[in-house]
């Protein structure tokens, strides 16, 4: 996890597009595939980031919860070829004969920096092992979480901030959650104790090549910057009466009280969020929950990027296509900041796949500019 956040220097970069994306810890694949709506919703130990009264819709019948061994990885559009590219032109030998390597690397650098000039790269993998369980009346939920995460966009080099600007950042730590029902209203409430390493950090072409075989140490000793962090959460849910068989809830949140701020390594700031969910259930092994969800995020707009209410939209819908003993086939889509969202859930005994599309913004306004993403989860869940 430590060497992919270093590597970060290799091939992100951080330009004013970055600036107006939304910060965060975590992203869930089964949530994000639903266009990120969970503050009415709930029903997995996620849910932490998004409500802890979300505990109290883990299906008591399951007994305990487990996610374990797992990983989600998540890619940009270009992301992938970007690296390649990058790696070649580092590998690049003395191609004129005039025994100065260095300077064929260099123009090999600008020439993928000059092609992929201006595309928003992502890419991140994370951990996120939990255990919950609902007993009734009373729901909990605990995990550990690491999120290695490198964003950026190349640069034309002649600027101030060189050809390569690195925004990348490794979050790890615990959080725990309760929720309480007093009749159809839920309570929760939620604490993370979180550290996170940093590195934000403009760099020349020529400067990468000459620290390329000691990149390291030179980012380690010079460049990161660490620090810790603990958030509060509080939250609500209230069942409405059933209406044509489906059950309306509304959901608040107040998340990372008094910010999550991680000094000079960041910060989440303290949001309020509100939520509509309305759920089908029927007795049946198919085609047996229907789902839909709306929420409404930093309703007070502490995000500093933008006061924009488009991208604090969410809404989406899930589909369970069977559920079985031995096996889960769940379906989604969604709308996420404007942008159409989809994922796929398969479990086949312990193992759980789960495969999701979004669309980040990384403009100042929804529809302005959409970074596409691809995330893959895999876990062994019990």
């Amino acid at each position: 996890m430590k060497k992919l956040l270093l590597a970060g220097a290799l091939f992100s970069s951080f330009s004013y597009a970055i600036l107006y994306e939304y910060p965060y810890v975590y992203k869930d694949p089964r949530i994000m595939g639903m266009g990120g709506a969970n503050v009415a919703v709930g029903g997995y130990t996620a849910s932490l980031f998004h409500n802890p009264a979300g505990l109290s819709k883990i299906k008591k019948e399951a007994g305990f919860e487990v996610d374990l061994l797992g990983f989600t990885a998540a890619i940009s559009e270009d992301g992938y070829d970007f690296l390649q590219d990058f790696q070649d032109a580092l590998d690049t030998g003395d191609l004129d004969g005039d025994g100065d390597a260095d300077d064929d690397k260099l123009r090999a650098v600008n020439e993928v920096i000059k092609k992929y000039r201006g595309k928003v790269l992502h890419f991140s993998i994370d951990t996120f092992p939990s255990i919950a369980r609902n007993f009734g009346k009373f729901a909990f939920g605990l995990g550990g979480i690491a999120v290695a995460k490198l964003d950026g966009v190349p640069h034309q080099g002649y600027g101030s901030q060189g050809v390569v600007s690195v925004d990348a950042s490794l979050t790890y730590g615990g959080l725990g959650g309760v929720s309480y029902k007093i009749g159809d209203l839920a309570l929760g409430v939620g604490v993370k104790y979180l550290q996170r390493d940093s590195v934000v950090k403009d760099f020349t072409a020529r400067e990468l090549i000459e620290n390329q075989d000691n990149l390291e140490d030179y980012i380690t000793d010079e460049v990161k910057k660490s620090s810790s962090a603990v958030g509060v959460d509080i939250g609500a849910i209230y069942d409405l009466p059933k209406i044509f068989g489906f059950t309306p809830s509304v959901g608040v949140s107040y998340l990372n009280i008094g910010d999550l701020d991680f000094g000079d390594a960041g910060k989440v700031p303290a949001t309020l969020n509100a939520g509509l969910a309305l759920s089908y259930e029927r007795n049946s092994a198919f085609l047996n929950n229907l789902t839909f969800a709306f929420d409404v995020v930093d309703i007070t707009k502490n995000y500093e990027q933008d006061d924009d209410w488009g991208k604090r939209l969410r809404a989406g819908v899930q589909f369970n296509v069977w559920s079985g003993k031995w096996s889960d086939f769940i379906l989604r889509v969604g709308s996420y900041q404007g942008y159409w969202t989809a994922g796929a859930e398969f479990r086949l005994a312990l193992l759980r796949i789960v495969a999701t599309t979004y669309a980040e913004e990384v403009g100042a306004y929804s529809g302005q500019d959409d970074n596409r993403r691809y995330m893959l989860s895999v876990y062994l869940s019990w």
